[in-house]
């Protein structure tokens, strides 16, 4: 799917405007972790977790929650195109062409997914819990925090409490 950036800072009809619109919106380091990973630890299982670490901040009353709950929907359901997995095949990063894997890439197009989520608030703070594969959760590290990032930017005024404790 081609977007038309400039009718999409025009037309507000969207439906979702998502903050994640590819799996490559991502850091580079993130995918080449991701793939140190497939390669030593496939079936390793882990849990992380990730909130405000900053009490006096409620984040939960600054941003939209149901907003937030949507982008990380939008996200989960993402999946590599063929185009961005040739792109991945076909590029030199640091000098190196061939930098990821072709098995790797075959499974990033056959296989890999986001791993399902917790979502709480407790005390006005937002809990995100991550569990499954480490190979399908490593990814939301980023990607959640995209998508938290940009619900406290679209609040306007009220990101204002959170710019004494940036995260």
């Amino acid at each position: 799917m081609i977007i038309n950036h400039a009718e999409r800072a025009h037309n507000h009809n969207w439906e979702l405007d998502p903050v994640i619109r590819s799996l490559l919106d991502t850091d580079f380091y993130k995918l080449l972790m991701l793939q140190f990973i497939w390669k030593h630890f496939p079936k390793t299982q882990v849990e992380f977790s990730l909130f405000n670490r900053h009490p006096a901040v409620r984040i939960a009353d600054i941003i939209h929650i149901e907003e937030f709950k949507v982008q990380l929907q939008h996200v989960r359901g993402l999946h590599f195109r063929k185009s961005e997995l040739v792109w991945l095949a076909g590029n030199t990063f640091y000098g190196r062409r061939g930098i990821f894997e072709p098995a790797f890439l075959e499974w990033l197009e056959k296989d890999f997914g986001l791993s399902d989520y917790q979502f709480r608030v407790r005390d006005g703070q937002i809990h995100l819990t991550f569990e499954g594969p480490w190979t399908a959760t490593t990814m939301w590290e980023l990607y959640s925090t995209f998508c938290m990032r940009a619900r406290k930017q679209s609040c306007g005024a009220r990101l204002s409490a959170c710019e004494a404790y940036r995260d």
